[in-house]
């Protein structure tokens, strides 16, 4: 049997703020450690502010920090948020303490890269900003690498926008169909969710969505939606679950009263594109 160990702990980052005046000694941090943020879930990172010589030093509820994430290259600031401050004034543990929260729609735009930030905080007697520092040497920005190891990337959709129009005596009606479009069975499960969005301007006729367990594209097809419509505009959206090898899409208008055949667009509008994800 195999054992897999997961560490879970705190994210926390030391931050010097040489607000204590009783400092004798110096200790030096020669280097500060990159902050790993990840893309799609939240992260909290816990900031430590502590003076040069790495004592803890109280910080006070009403004071103002905030960092600030920028693109060093463009000099451009991407992102600015207020810290947490966590000390309280009595809790030891949590002296000097404060917290940092990215949601998942803060670092949703921003691309996996290699950014800058810097903690600053306000001053209470004017309102001015002033730096923190990374390190004793006045390094005042850390670097931080935004990564998407937690989350899969979004995968584009597949677009259909053309139909082979034929004629079916069975029916006496033209059908359109879309041919097969290959559905990545082997990265679906049982409960695999397929979805569809069917672009369509005053449509009139009947859309069969079909799904094959098939090798061979074109064979064993079987039905797994029907949906019909009369003069539909806009976009509807088809979902269903289960494993196939491929699926196709193919509509059937309505057909005109008076008219013998089902070709005439002036009647029953058009069925514009699909776009399928799996």
């Amino acid at each position: 049997m195999q054992s897999l160990p997961i560490y879970l702990y705190e994210n926390i980052l030391t931050v010097i703020l040489d607000l204590d005046t009783t400092v004798r000694g110096v200790n030096r941090i020669m280097y500060q450690r990159d902050l790993q943020i990840q893309k799609g879930i939240k992260n909290v990172v816990r900031i430590q502010f502590k003076n040069s010589d790495q004592k803890r030093i109280p910080i006070s509820e009403s004071t103002v920090f905030m960092f600030s994430m920028f693109d060093a290259v463009n000099n451009r600031l991407l992102l600015e948020k207020k810290l947490t401050v966590l000390d309280d004034g009595t809790t030891l543990n949590l002296k000097g303490l404060a917290e940092l929260t990215l949601t998942e729609r803060d670092t949703m735009d921003f691309p996996v890269s290699s950014y800058q930030f810097v903690i600053k905080y306000q001053d209470p007697t004017n309102g001015t900003y002033l730096p923190t520092y990374s390190d004793t040497y006045y390094g005042v920005s850390g670097k931080l690498h935004l990564k998407q190891d937690a989350y899969p990337v979004l995968q584009p959709s597949q677009e259909i926008v053309s139909f082979n129009k034929q004629y079916n005596p069975a029916i006496v009606k033209y059908e359109h169909k879309s041919g097969s479009i290959y559905a990545y069975p082997e990265f679906n499960g049982n409960q695999a969710l397929h979805t569809m969005a069917i672009y369509m301007t005053n449509f009139k006729g009947t859309v069969y969505i079909q799904g094959t367990l098939a090798n061979i594209p074109g064979f064993n097809y079987s039905t797994i939606d029907i949906r019909v419509y009369n003069g539909f505009d806009g976009i509807d959206y088809v979902n269903f679950n289960g494993v196939y090898t491929y699926v196709r899409v193919y509509y059937v208008p309505a057909t005109a009263p008076a008219e013998s055949t089902n070709d005439n667009p002036a009647y029953y509008g058009s069925l514009d594109k699909i776009l399928y994800r799996c």
